[in-house]
């Protein structure tokens, strides 16, 4: 049944233009933007910025940078649900013989698939923009900071499985679209303004946006003209040390938000008709 499913999805995904051209675009964005910024020049008294795409910062730089354009998947998995809605399919589906839940389960085959495209991307540009800025080369290096890609993927799967759950609620795509986009500005912004700041992390929006926190660019920059003498914390003494942030408790929190979005995605499904 599990290949069933996929080459039903893979059949209707694939050979979908506008699946074609969101994905081409995402990667284009993502590849620009990273290869400019590691072009940038920028050396004052040895302050490098370019360090920041070396071995083993450029997992978490990489992967910051890819999570601005996962709002781009998120409206790709809007459009792939809303279509089949519009399209009928899905009813199709269901006289052909398929169950609800079947349907479900190959939407979130696509979605995961979708945000394992996205670990990848980050995988392979981030081994070479390491290789080609790296002045040396260490296995604890290359390894230290790949617990970013991971976390990138459930971050992935959040913002898609939000767009799925938008998309079940409208079923139309301009419509699901414009809400994806306003919950996260201003909606969940203004309703954050009105919580206590230890409430408010766990919005989901800041939640999932929180899993992929910005490079301490600074510390990372002056890591080789600072003097560690004691091979501890002089960068925390000067207070540019970054701080390493919760990505158990955030993962986790929004591993939670992912089930729930899809635990009421298969609710209404259940009790809705097609």
């Amino acid at each position: 049944m599990v290949k069933k499913l996929l080459a039903i999805e893979g059949r209707k995904t694939l050979f979908y233009p506008t699946f074609r051209t969101i994905i081409g675009l995402h990667a284009l964005l993502f590849l620009i933007v990273a290869l400019v910024a590691s072009n940038i020049n920028f050396n004052i008294e040895g302050i490098r910025i370019d360090k920041v795409f070396q071995f083993p910062h450029v997992w978490n730089t990489l992967a910051w940078i890819a999570s601005w354009f996962n709002l781009l998947l998120g409206i790709l998995a809007i459009m792939l649900t809303c279509n089949e809605f519009q399209l009928r399919t899905f009813r199709k589906q269901l006289i052909d013989g398929l169950t609800r839940n079947e349907l479900i389960i190959a939407k979130l085959f696509v979605i995961a698939s979708l945000a394992a495209y996205a670990m990848i991307l980050v995988f392979i540009s981030g081994l070479l923009f390491g290789i080609t800025k790296s002045s040396t080369f260490s296995l604890t290096d290359f390894v230290q900071g790949l617990q970013f890609l991971p976390v990138l993927f459930v971050q992935s799967l959040g913002y898609m499985l939000l767009g799925l759950l938008i998309a079940f609620i409208f079923r139309n795509t301009a419509f699901s679209i414009i809400a994806f986009m306003l919950y996260f500005f201003p909606v969940e912004p203004i309703i954050r303004a009105f919580m206590s700041d230890g409430a408010a992390a766990f919005m989901p929006a800041k939640t999932i946006a929180n899993l992929t926190p910005m490079p301490d660019f600074v510390g990372i920059s002056l890591s080789d003209v600072i003097q560690i003498s004691n091979g501890t914390g002089s960068l925390e003494m000067i207070g540019t040390a970054s701080q390493s942030a919760p990505l158990i408790t955030t993962s986790i929190v929004t591993i939670g938000y992912c089930l729930i979005f899809g635990i009421i995605v298969k609710l209404i499904a259940a009790n809705k008709n097609f």
